[in-house]
């Protein structure tokens, strides 16, 4: 027969009683003397000046209570999805979630990130360790363990490969944007092309983000879909970029200045027009949803590409905007420009990412030339 007896802890601000239960398998009075017991060892350490644990708190009770006090309505819903939702979900609460906080020693953390190199990239690990840091620090704030066991010590790896991005050559790219000269969708295709912005700061450019005199684009939006952290909905929302590095201006060529000049700003609907908002419109004259312009027209441009050019691949928004970048770079564009105008913040991931740099593309940047009698890369001993 299980005992069981309820004790109140006074533990709000507000003075509300907080109930705590004690089991036994022996009697109700060894339930009431823990319920003693605990309050003793809470007083002692008050007393004492250390840290109360409630040592009945699991990982996956604190891991939600984290993410709704202190993730939810703090970041914008795309990032609180993202960033902190998915992996506290998805891969700790699986993992940790019934194991007590005080627990959780360093080498369960190792444990966990060892086990997750085999199906996850590095980039979504270091995702879960910054969510699974955060958590026991504002546990260790509310006295819900002694230390975090997320230390300096651990190592992150992982044996996913990474996703193969693809970029158009030279040739492949003049294609593509001859192409686009002559689609009757192709005008937003050849700004990709040319800008190297994303997706959602594409379709997230409003008509007052174009400055028609100076050949100027301002990125200030991104349009994206997310889900509504109050009610749970999918919605489509032009708030902000990631970040302040995202928020640029654009030079773009006298001759894509006059083609978005040149670009239909009104929608007739039977008797009634509208005046668009955004350059790139649904054809109610209303902002496209990602989803759907990826699959309307951005789709449907690359499979009539294709096709007509059977040399020419099939690339995503992002393979464009990464083509952009490695073509700046294959023609000696500096990095901290390419960085600029790709509104990316860290200098170093961009050097890794796009500086494909063989000998003769250094012996060009030194200004030494390809002369005749120059070994090759593969000549050189």
């Amino acid at each position: 027969m299980l005992h069981h007896i309820c004790a109140y802890d006074q533990a709000t601000f507000d003075g509300k009683l907080i109930r705590k239960s004690f089991y036994s398998s022996i009697s109700k009075a060894d339930a009431r003397a823990q319920a003693e017991q605990y309050k003793i060892d809470r007083e002692a350490a008050k007393l004492a000046g250390e840290a109360w644990v409630e040592h009945d708190v699991t990982f996956g009770d604190w891991g939600k209570k984290w993410l709704e006090t202190y993730k939810k309505g703090k970041v914008k819903d795309n990032t609180y999805d993202g960033t902190y939702r998915n992996p506290v979900e998805h891969h700790l609460i699986p993992h940790f979630g019934a194991a007590k906080l005080d627990a959780i020693k360093p080498v369960d953390v190792q444990a966990f990130f060892n086990l997750k190199s085999a199906t996850c990239s590095l980039e979504s690990m270091k995702k879960m360790r910054v969510c699974l840091r955060a958590i026991f620090e504002t546990a260790m704030e509310n006295d819900l363990c002694r230390k975090n066991p997320v230390t300096k010590n651990l190592v992150l790896s992982s044996q996913k490969k990474d996703t193969v991005k693809r970029t158009y050559t030279q040739e492949q790219y003049d294609i593509a944007h001859a192409f686009a000269e002559r689609h009757k969708n192709g005008l937003c295709i050849l700004v990709l092309l040319e800008t190297g912005i994303s997706r959602s700061e594409l379709l997230g450019l409003r008509w007052e983000d174009f400055d028609a005199k100076a050949n100027l684009l301002y990125i200030r939006q991104g349009l994206v879909q997310q889900k509504d952290s109050r009610t749970g909905k999918v919605v489509t929302v032009s708030d902000g970029l990631k970040n302040d590095h995202r928020n640029r201006i654009i030079p773009v060529s006298p001759d894509l200045a006059a083609r978005i000049s040149a670009a239909d700003r009104v929608v007739h609907k039977g008797n009634t027009s509208i005046l668009t908002e955004y350059i790139f419109h649904a054809p109610n004259g209303g902002p496209f949803t990602p989803m759907n312009w990826t699959n309307r027209v951005f789709k449907a441009f690359m499979r009539e590409l294709h096709a007509a050019h059977p040399e020419v691949p099939e690339l995503n928004p992002h393979e464009l905007r990464h083509t952009r970048a490695t073509l700046w770079k294959d023609n000696d564009v500096d990095l901290f420009s390419i960085a600029k105008l790709l509104g990316h913040a860290d200098l170093d991931m961009l050097a890794k990412r796009y500086a494909h740099n063989n000998v003769d593309t250094l012996r060009r940047a030194l200004g030494y030339g390809l002369g005749e009698n120059k070994k090759s890369a593969d000549e050189t001993p």
